[in-house]
């Protein structure tokens, strides 16, 4: 499986205008996202927080199959994201971004 590096998936994001999202935004979206698909997972494009050990991770809103879950998952900058994953980041209040800058991150998205 092609993976990505989480902070090569970051600056890629940032060069496209994206922000990181409040961690705050996986919980509030777990609470709010009652219909997701089974078998989708959204990763939350966020500054990493610390586990009781000290360990950094990143939330994902998750539906596995067996119900509606956040759960925490590898937050370092070296960790192997697949380049399948989606994210949940927070747009720029910029004016809307060139065709050009539009195609890039369609190029980015997975299909």
């Amino acid at each position: 499986m092609d993976t990505v590096t989480l902070a090569n998936v970051y600056a890629r994001a940032q060069q496209v205008g994206l922000k990181l999202a409040a961690a705050e935004v996986g919980p509030q979206l777990r609470i709010q996202y009652f219909d997701q698909p089974v078998g989708e997972f959204l990763i939350i494009g966020m500054e990493p927080i610390k586990t009781w050990s000290g360990e950094p991770i990143i939330l994902n809103v998750a539906n596995g199959g067996a119900g509606l879950i956040l759960i925490g998952q590898d937050g370092r900058a070296e960790a192997d994201i697949p380049v399948t994953s989606r994210f949940i980041f927070v747009r720029s209040h910029q004016p809307a971004a060139s065709s050009e800058v539009v195609g890039s991150v369609a190029a980015f998205l997975p299909p």
